[in-house]
């Protein structure tokens, strides 16, 4: 924790949000089992993918966890959406709240779309004109979760991001109102309930119809988010995390056995967020990595929004995508890439336009 003043900060915030978008970059750039998670599997399969065992096979099924740091972009959102409440000092002003929010994410995703739009022209000859509004649904809070085309917009798929966090901000003034009134234990349990029920008649009713609900559907994560709301409740109040809710990380095992399923992934990013946050807790200052930190999680939004099509122009390139050392060595620089286009990216949204000096007061 580092005291700012009178107001909090987390450097393991920063770390988190880092570890996150690696994550993320590397299940959509390694991807060998990137779809499996997101389905019930037999017992069995696990046992027959490891039966002739190599370190590689292992390392692939670790990489089909990396989709986690999508939850971790939730639960650490909750944390510093709240955190910053905190840091306030005063009531929730909606009017304000919203209007900060509408800032923070419109423009980048914006740009993002005008950016990705000649990439695709240009680098993949792929000129995205057909069915464009598609891409105007996750400006609606999510929208396109609703569209058989989520996923993959004509122009940017990593959209349907912004439509999860928009309908969680929308979310967000009650969740304050509740935290308060009901105290953070029977907060974690109404939000839990909530989120599996949600998840059990979805599985079992609407899985095979809509298949997106489950994944960008709000409902269905916010214990995650009101999770992160907690977190940061206790970090301003100095006290740690239980190391009990690492037990979740057990429950990989939920892909394998129906009964668990609808709430896997849910623990599965908990536990691993608390794992992380009390390992960046113990390290120390380390202040030259807190600083790379804290550049880079600046730049998390923008780069999970700008990563994916460049995946596809390296693929056209010829370039590895394995885990290989010349995939390794592609992967490394892709991502350092990635990062100084968000930071050119940022550059332009914060250009201010001044009226030049004409030696005449108004």
């Amino acid at each position: 924790m580092v005291k700012t003043g009178t107001k909090l900060y987390s450097r393991e915030l920063d770390f988190l949000k880092v570890i996150a978008i690696i994550m993320v970059v590397a299940f959509h750039y390694f991807g060998q089992l990137s779809g499996w998670h997101m389905q019930v599997v037999q017992s069995q399969w696990f046992f027959d993918y490891l039966k002739d065992f190599t370190w590689l096979k292992l390392l692939h099924f670790v990489e089909a966890y990396f989709y986690l740091g999508v939850n971790l972009f939730v639960i650490t959102s909750g944390f510093g959406l709240y955190l910053s409440f905190l840091n306030s000092g005063k009531p929730l002003d909606l009017k304000e709240f919203f209007r900060k929010r509408v800032f923070r994410l419109m423009p980048p995703a914006v740009l993002t779309l005008i950016v990705i739009f000649f990439v695709k022209g240009f680098l993949l000859h792929d000129w995205p004109v057909n069915d464009w509004y598609v891409n105007i649904f996750p400006f609606l809070g999510g929208l396109n979760l609703f569209a058989d085309v989520w996923f993959y917009p004509p122009i940017n798929g990593e959209t349907w991001f912004l439509g999860l966090i928009v309908q969680l901000y929308l979310f967000f003034p009650l969740l304050v109102y509740l935290l308060h009134k009901m105290g953070s234990e029977k907060f974690l349990i109404m939000l839990f309930l909530v989120s599996v029920v949600f998840r059990i008649i979805y599985y079992f009713t609407l899985s095979s119809t809509v298949s997106s609900l489950s994944y960008g559907l709000s409902i269905g994560r916010l214990f995650e988010f009101g999770f992160g709301m907690m977190a940061a409740q206790l970090y301003a109040g100095r006290k740690k995390l239980s190391m009990l809710w690492v037990l979740g990380l057990l429950l990989f095992a939920g892909y394998f056995f129906p009964w668990s399923f609808p709430f896997t992934d849910s623990l599965l990013g908990i536990g691993l967020f608390v794992a992380l946050f009390r390992l960046v807790s113990g390290l120390g200052q380390l202040k030259l990595t807190s600083l790379v930190a804290t550049k880079i999680s600046g730049q998390s939004y923008l780069i999970f929004l700008l990563q994916h099509p460049f995946i596809w122009v390296l693929n056209g390139m010829g370039l590895t995508d394995t885990w290989t050392i010349a995939g390794v060595l592609v992967f490394v620089p892709f991502i350092a890439f990635v990062y100084f286009l968000a930071k050119a990216c940022q550059w332009l949204i914060s250009i201010e336009f001044k009226p030049k000096r004409s030696g005449m007061s108004v």
